[in-house]
């Protein structure tokens, strides 16, 4: 089997009743759904990072998912593939997410839509809890200190994107 994405062919294989589960509550996450169940998921000092953010600890990390209804009118899974080239101790996706921004335009519900492919990778600890969850989109390694001067500064603005986000979105889901 295979899935394409933004940067290619890659093989996929079907995952198993557990991964199945871990992933439908995480779509939730990603489709402006946050649960308590989708957060069950996590360690207490999991990471999250992606493009815009890096989200260290639990409540950072839902801070970040539960900030998604305050944006988006509407947020949809196109597609979602496990890739068969995970790491150890990782399941890794290819998933596509439609997103509908809400209109800043008074009595309009639905603004710019935006399709986003991202490779989603969740790392798990010995206790099949998620320690990572790394989304790249399209494909690409999101930029750490390791990638120079730029990369330190993107860092930083992405560590602080998330403190920002912790410090206005409510941690409760039932709370968005």
């Amino acid at each position: 089997m295979a899935t394409t994405s933004s940067v290619g062919t890659h093989a996929t294989r079907e995952p198993s009743i557990a991964e199945k589960r871990i992933i439908d509550d995480i779509l939730l996450l990603y489709q402006a759904k946050p649960t308590e169940k989708s957060y069950a998921h996590y360690t207490p000092n999991a990471v999250f990072h992606d493009p815009v953010s890096i989200a260290e600890g639990l409540d950072s990390i839902r801070s970040q998912f539960n900030g998604m209804p305050k944006l988006f009118a509407e947020s949809i899974t196109k597609k979602c593939d496990v890739l068969a080239d995970a790491p150890p101790n990782a399941l890794a996706l290819n998933l596509t997410q439609h997103y509908v921004f809400k209109s800043p335009i008074p009595l309009k519900s639905k603004g710019t839509e935006k399709t986003v492919n991202s490779k989603v990778t969740l790392h798990f600890d010995q206790d099949g809890l998620i320690t990572r969850h790394d989304e790249e989109w399209d494909h690409q390694e999101n930029k750490t200190e390791d990638d120079g001067f730029v990369g330190k500064l993107m860092e930083a603005r992405k560590k602080t994107d998330a403190k920002l986000v912790e410090k206005t979105v409510p941690t409760d889901p039932s709370k968005v």
